[in-house]
């Protein structure tokens, strides 16, 4: 008699479970959004377009999933946005370290040139 008491109590415990695992991803969605806005702010719509053009695309899928509380593909899109804008971002910051260094080398290119061109003057200088 007592194991009969247990089973539907189990049975409620094991559905209202399923029912808790599926919630809006309401942290996820957070995680996505402030990816998005920092690949935004580091110029990846234009050193990374492909990559940021595919986060916004999923951006507005994942929010589509949320209008048809489809919460499975809600998680899957916010994950996958949130990946391709960690991806844009990094790609930009790459991009913009890799012209911040030409520019350095410019830079240093120019002194060495100013360096090599600089003992002519001064011997120039003292043979008057």
């Amino acid at each position: 008699m007592r194991t009969r008491n247990i089973l539907p109590i189990a049975g409620l415990a094991l559905v209202l479970t399923g029912c808790a695992s599926v919630t809006v991803p309401s942290e996820q969605i957070e995680l996505t959004r402030s990816a998005i806005s920092r690949a935004v702010s580091a110029d990846a719509t234009q050193y990374a377009p492909v990559e940021m053009r595919a986060a916004q695309d999923k951006l507005v899928a994942m929010e589509r999933a949320l209008g048809q509380q489809d919460l499975e593909q809600v998680r899957l899109f916010a994950e996958q946005a949130e990946a391709d804008a960690r991806l844009a971002e990094r790609k930009a910051m790459a991009a913009k370290a890799r012209q911040q260094l030409e520019v350095a080398r410019q830079g240093i290119e120019v002194l060495r040139q100013e360096l090599l061109d600089a003992p002519e003057t001064d011997a120039a200088a003292r043979a008057h």
